[in-house]
């Protein structure tokens, strides 16, 4: 027979309805965390029952995983690489005539830098756009379901239904689209300065198909329901924003010169203007010194960007810090084209990853007999976070000191949140 513990858990449960209203009045920040942890409930009790509001939560071990998953989200999402601001022109003033004159056949890389320089007076000035879809995490796809968190049920006095899990599996679409207007100016030869204001869209489209594992209880049990009725639901939550990233202010200082190129060091500032809530910046200041080094043999043009970022912490996440490199060669393929290809590599240090294991869960039924599932579960592993990435392209001269350029980013790794393919279009002017 039934005790009273029991027929008081069989009603026991939180209500379905924030499950959708609170998911998508949620930053787009918080979204995920929000719709994992807090909004998967169980069916309300009927009236004249106490509301014991007994609903599964993270475990122990999985507090975090949803945390730690959206973090790595949001920080890549919100450093994300951009164009250069670089021109694709360069100048050099030849005294002898009086005029200023090309210093290299090729309009540069698209998301590095060479050491060449505007020239003094000379302003550049363009927009490139950019649009991601994310499509997998760790290797697994985003959308297939295979995303995977367990919540327990909260204490209720070692009684049995205990035992019993939630399966929430995660089908996320997240775009971000990226338009980043930009202004060059040679201050003198050898020394640019550049800002960059970037126009980001995200969206995100996120469903948790929360299905109760009824372990402990039995299939047939109706002790641990949704409203329907049923063992899975399917919670969802969506929200898109749109508004200034983080604003980017750069200044490179060329120190070494020769011919079609030389050896510089460059300066960035990103200013924490982005709405870090709503994923369109970290919500801290960060500074990079890069050294760059570049070369012109011929019609083949090497450089190469080394680089550290000292990150600040943000109110939503804290950003890493950040080693990264640029190596690509420029090849002027006609007098008006000019082919690009980088490898880029970033390293967020100590970001940590979220890796699988094998777990075990325990749990008893009603007759007190001990039983053991196996779950696979997210856990934090300690160490950076490695992104490696490839860019090519061509910079087409389409009339004057117009270029219009064209570029595909490519994920060649696995490592946290993945664009497989990142589409890149610009234009640029100079004067």
């Amino acid at each position: 027979m039934i005790n009273r513990r029991v027929v008081s858990a069989i009603f026991c449960g939180a209500l379905l309805a924030p499950g959708i209203g609170l998911a998508q009045q949620a930053p787009l920040s918080q979204m995920l965390v929000q719709l994992i942890q807090s909004d998967i409930r169980l069916a309300p009790p009927p009236p004249g029952f106490p509301s014991h509001e007994a609903h599964f939560l993270p475990g122990e071990n999985q507090e975090l995983a949803p945390y730690l998953f959206n973090q790595q989200i949001v920080t890549q999402l919100a450093t994300f690489p951009i164009g250069s601001p670089s021109g694709g022109f360069s100048f050099t003033y030849d005294t002898s005539l009086g005029v200023f004159q090309r210093a290299t056949d090729t309009f540069g890389p698209s998301f590095a830098e060479r050491a060449l320089t505007n020239g003094k007076g000379k302003l550049t000035f363009g927009a490139n756009f950019q649009r991601s879809s994310y499509s997998s995490f760790n290797g697994t796809a985003l959308d297939s379901g295979d995303i995977r968190f367990y919540l327990r049920h909260s204490d209720a006095g070692g009684s049995f239904f205990e035992g019993d899990l939630v399966e929430a599996s995660l089908d996320l679409g997240l775009t971000s689209s990226t338009t980043s207007v930009f202004v060059n100016y040679g201050v003198a030869d050898n020394l640019d300065v550049a800002v960059t204001l970037p126009i980001v869209h995200v969206n995100m489209e996120a469903n948790v198909n929360a299905r109760i594992l009824r372990l402990a209880s039995g299939e047939t049990s109706p002790i641990h329901t949704f409203a329907d009725g049923q063992t899975s639901h399917v919670f969802p939550a969506s929200g898109s924003k749109t508004g200034l990233g983080d604003v980017l202010v750069r200044a490179k200082y060329r120190f070494h010169q020769m011919q079609g190129g030389g050896m510089a060091v460059g300066v960035d500032l990103r200013l924490p203007s982005g709405d870090a809530e709503n994923l369109l910046g970290t919500g801290g200041a960060a500074v990079t010194g890069t050294f760059i080094a570049s070369a012109t043999r011929g019609r083949i043009a090497p450089h190469v960007n080394v680089g550290f970022t000292a990150a600040g912490d943000g109110d939503v996440v804290s950003t890493p810090n950040e080693v990264g490199y640029k190596v690509g060669v420029e090849v002027a393929a006609a007098p008006t084209v000019t082919l690009a290809a980088d490898l880029i590599g970033r390293s967020l240090l100590d970001a940590g990853r979220l890796r699988l294991v094998d777990n075990v869960w325990t749990y008893h039924n009603q007759a007190g007999q001990s039983f053991e599932w196996p779950l696979r579960e997210y856990e934090r592993q300690s160490g950076s976070l490695n992104l490696v990435s490839a860019a090519v392209g061509a910079k087409i001269n389409v009339g004057g000191n117009a270029l219009l350029s064209a570029n595909l980013l490519i994920a060649l790794n696995d490592a946290g949140i993945t664009a497989r393919i990142t589409p890149v279009i610009g234009m640029d002017f100079s004067f």
